[in-house]
């Protein structure tokens, strides 16, 4: 039996009876790759909570076309959710961390830029934008309903001001605490250094500011595996509370 695949739609578009034309797109995979035929199911999702279960019923050279036959729509999390800030890295490595962010569930995706960091301002609303491609990409693979928020670029020093979903975190860092350690008023940002590490004038701004370090495990990590590691230990702290 085929599973029934999950694809991406406009926002607006999914309301019961209509008939939507895929994005071209996703339009190629389902029928290319997935062999998809007219009479079938798949579920459409727009990224903002609203999921749709939907039956194709064309599919030309290019253009395929589904009827909505019922939407759910998933409610905002009441809860606030993890905010994972990663200095920017080599294209495929971050490429990566930002796929498997959302998967395990962080909520915003923070770029930065720090001492060491190892790509900075070269076409940075590109990468943004590419970026948001890639996180709403990822919602198929983990049957995710809202997208993960992928913001701007920014400097290391944003992130200890604005809002107060950004203002508290704790640092990864091999010489940390476990996640079972950290105090329960720490907030729910990680923050996840370049290959290089910070500098010692960061991670004295740190320990200022009273960010805690979280230990990611025994070993030395890739800056991206940490980023998803620490992620994953974030969100399930999240939930656990």
């Amino acid at each position: 039996m085929k599973s029934v695949p999950w694809l991406l739609a406009a926002s607006g578009d999914l309301e019961v009876g209509r008939t939507v034309v895929l994005d071209p797109t996703e339009a190629r995979h389902l029928s290319g790759a997935l062999r998809r035929r007219p009479g079938d199911g798949i579920v459409l999702a727009d990224g903002n909570g609203a999921v749709a279960e939907a039956k194709l019923v064309a599919i030309g050279k290019g253009r395929v076309e589904a009827e909505i036959l019922s939407v759910r729509h998933e409610p905002e999390p009441e809860a606030e959710g993890v905010t994972l800030a990663l200095a920017m890295i080599d294209n495929r490595a971050m490429d990566w961390a930002v796929q498997k962010a959302v998967e395990v569930g962080v909520r915003r995706f923070v770029p930065i830029e720090t001492e060491r960091t190892q790509v900075r301002g070269r076409d940075s609303g590109a990468r943004v934008e590419h970026w948001r491609r890639i996180a709403m990409q990822a919602l198929k693979q983990c049957r995710r309903p809202r997208a993960m928020t992928v913001t701007e670029v920014m400097p290391l020093e944003a992130l200890f001001e604005g809002d107060s979903e950004r203002v508290g975190g704790v640092v990864a860092d091999k010489e940390g605490f476990a996640v079972g350690e950290l105090p329960e008023t720490v907030g729910n940002l990680l923050v996840v250094g370049p290959e290089g590490g910070f500098t010692t004038a960061e991670y004295e701004f740190f320990d200022r500011s009273g960010w805690p370090r979280l230990r990611l495990g025994p070993h030395i990590l890739r800056t991206e595996t940490a980023a998803v590691v620490g992620g994953a230990m974030m969100v399930a702290r999240v939930q656990d509370r």
